[in-house]
């Protein structure tokens, strides 16, 4: 049985495509077979990840990854466009 969980999170103006970007490259190649990821900005700056996996240990690591990846791409995209 495939389970599915969704995250979306609220960025800042901008952020949330510039990071979808970055990380469909590794939502596409994700090399287990155990998971797939769809990563999307939708318009109200929210990034919505879909995460599909066959087991609970391969949907937890797969999460934990991609919210790793996510807080990082955010401090970068802080650094990047910050005012100072």
């Amino acid at each position: 049985m495939e389970r599915h969980v969704r995250v979306s999170i609220s960025m800042k103006r901008g952020a949330s495509e510039v990071i979808a970007r970055a990380l469909k490259v590794e939502a596409e190649s994700v090399s287990s077979r155990r998971i797939r990821v769809s990563i999307e900005a939708s318009n109200d700056d929210v990034l919505n990840l879909d995460f599909y996996a066959s087991d609970v240990t391969a949907m937890r690591a797969g999460i934990n990854s991609f919210l790793r990846w996510i807080d990082v791409a955010s401090y970068v995209y802080d650094l990047a466009f910050s005012k100072n």
